[in-house]
């Protein structure tokens, strides 16, 4: 992003709107957060709407961060909102879950596949975070992305019970519960902990080396 002061409203409020939620959060929150003065922010957004959309935005399209944008900022349309989440929900579904051959064979490592989830929630959780948990004001997103959201562990533990059969991991029990420790895993190293520990930034090279290390020590056959 080319303002410096728009990145700094970008993090700090994604950060309160994940944590606190919207109805939570205000504007002179975001603003002390991010060093400005409230008028500040109400000369970049027309208000706290157009922050929240601005986030989900800007973390879901990638161009948008390094684009020049024009202040002050309005609400971002759904229909504008929900193009970015499919094509980044599509994406992750067509390469990132795509674990087997057109024979069915496992065709992608389990490790392998771990690190490009840890990519992937690095790269966008924010976004994603933010329309589950402010569900209630972004109803359309919501829809898109929950369904999506339950499918994808679903199909977590199907590839688990695959990689089990092939020998590259260890045999489990309770697979529903792995797919959960595995998310959980994954989304605190990707960007939960920093979320929680803002004064303590963790580089993403580092957070993916203790995650992926983790994850091997507990499921190496």
């Amino acid at each position: 992003m080319n303002n410096p002061r728009l990145q700094k409203i970008y993090l700090e409020a994604g950060r309160l709107f994940d944590e606190n939620g919207y109805a939570n959060t205000k504007m002179a929150e975001i603003a002390k957060a991010s060093g400005i003065a409230v008028g500040t922010m109400y000369s970049a957004f027309t208000g706290k709407d157009a922050v929240l959309s601005f986030v989900i935005y800007a973390t879901l399209d990638k161009d948008y961060l390094s684009s020049e944008i024009t202040l002050p900022i309005k609400p971002i349309e759904a229909p504008k909102l929900i193009g970015a989440l499919r094509k980044v929900l599509n994406n992750a579904s067509d390469s990132i879950l795509n674990i087997t051959d057109d024979k069915g064979n496992v065709c992608k490592d389990f490790f392998k596949l771990m690190e490009e989830l840890f990519d992937f929630f690095a790269d966008y959780l924010l976004a994603l975070d933010n329309i589950e948990k402010n569900a209630g004001i972004l109803e359309e997103l919501s829809e898109e992305y929950l369904p999506q959201k339950w499918a994808y562990f679903k199909q977590l533990g199907d590839y688990l019970k695959l990689y089990m059969e092939v020998g590259q991991i260890q045999k489990l029990t309770h697979i529903s519960s792995h797919v959960l420790f595995l998310t959980n895993t994954l989304t605190w190293w990707a960007l939960n902990s920093n979320l929680s520990f803002p004064q303590e930034p963790i580089p993403r090279d580092v957070a993916k080396e203790i995650c992926i290390g983790i994850i091997k020590r507990a499921y190496q056959p």
